[in-house]
C-alpha cells in the first residue's frame, strides 16, 4: 500500500510528479476536463486517481534534484505527458467537429453557428451536433476509461521523473495532427458525396429548364438531402470514430517509448 502518514523524500516526490503528469490529463482531457465541470471535483478525482496509481509502485528510485529549476523542469515535463495523452483523444472531437463544420458549408449552413464556451468562439452548429454525438460514442465505447488505463500504462514505459523529450516527439504529435483532417473527410464523406450529386442533378436541371430558378429550389433540397444523409450514416460514423479511437489509443504506446528511458 501507499503509504500517506510515513512519507519518505522520495515517496513525497514520486506522488507529487504523478499529480503533475495528472494535472496535465485532467486540463486537456475530453468530457471530464470541460469546463462544465467543477474544478474542486476535478482536484479530487486528480489526487484519487494519483493515489490509486502511487499505491501500485514498488521501490521508486528518483535521482537527487539538484536545484529548485531542475525539480520545475521535471514537472512540466510530466504535465506535458498528461497533456500529451489527453491530445491523443482529443483529436478525435476535433475531427468530428471538422467534419460538421466541412458540412455545415457544403449544405449552406456556414452562417449557423453557436459559442462554445470550452473552446471560447463561435462554431459551427453542424460541427456542435457532431462534437456531441462523439461525445455520446466515446462514453459509449469507455473511451474515458481508455484514457485512465493510457495514463496508468504509460507509467510502465515512461517511470516518474524519466521523461525525455527530442525532436521525433515534436514530429509525430505533428503527424497525428493531421490525422484530425483525414477522420473529418472520412466522416464526412457520405453527406460530401450526396451533395456532390445533388448539385449534378441540379446542374443538368438547370440545363434541361432554363427558366427554373434552380438557386431557389437547390438550397431547401441540400438542407434536407444533407440531415437525410447524416442521419443515414450515423451507424458508420459511430464505426469510424470507434476505429480512430482505438487506433490512437494505440499509437501511444509509440509515443510513450520515445518520452521514456525503460
Amino acid at each position: 500500500m501507499f503509504e500517506f502518514i510515513n512519507f519518505s523524500g522520495e515517496k513525497i516526490q514520486t506522488f507529487l510528479l504523478v499529480i503533475f503528469r495528472a494535472s496535465g490529463m485532467f486540463a486537456f482531457a475530453p468530457i471530464i476536463g470541460h469546463r462544465s465541470i467543477p474544478k474542486m471535483l476535478k482536484i479530487g478525482l486528480m489526487i484519487l486517481l494519483s493515489g490509486m496509481i502511487a499505491s501500485t509502485f514498488g521501490e521508486v528510485t528518483i535521482a537527487p534534484f539538484s536545484s529548485i529549476w531542475e525539480l520545475a523542469g521535471a514537472a512540466l515535463k510530466e504535465i506535458l505527458v498528461g497533456a500529451i495523452i489527453s491530445l491523443f483523444f482529443l483529436l478525435i472531437f476535433y475531427a468530428a467537429q471538422t467534419a460538421g463544420a466541412i458540412i455545415g458549408y457544403q449544405v449552406g449552413l456556414a452562417l449557423a453557428a453557436e459559442f462554445d464556451p470550452n473552446a471560447g468562439d463561435q462554431v459551427s452548429v453542424m460541427g456542435r451536433f457532431w462534437f456531441l454525438m462523439a461525445t455520446l460514442i466515446f462514453l459509449s465505447i469507455d473511451g474515458h476509461h481508455m484514457m485512465i488505463s493510457a495514463f496508468a500504462d504509460s507509467y510502465l514505459v515512461i517511470p516518474a521523473g524519466s521523461v525525455e523529450f527530442d525532436g521525433t516527439v515534436g514530429e509525430l504529435i505533428i503527424k497525428y495532427t493531421t490525422y484530425v483532417f483525414i477522420l473529418a473527410l472520412k466522416i464526412a464523406a457520405p453527406v460530401l458525396i450526396t451533395l456532390f450529386l445533388t448539385d449534378v442533378a441540379l446542374g443538368t436541371i438547370a440545363k434541361t429548364m432554363p427558366t427554373m430558378n434552380v438557386f431557389f429550389v437547390g438550397f431547401p433540397v441540400k438542407i434536407a438531402m444533407g440531415l437525410i444523409v447524416m442521419a443515414m450514416s450515423l451507424p458508420a460514423f459511430s464505426y469510424v470514430l470507434s476505429k480512430g479511437i482505438s487506433f490512437l489509443d494505440g499509437e501511444l504506446d509509440q509515443m510513450f517509448h520515445l518520452m521514456g528511458k525503460a
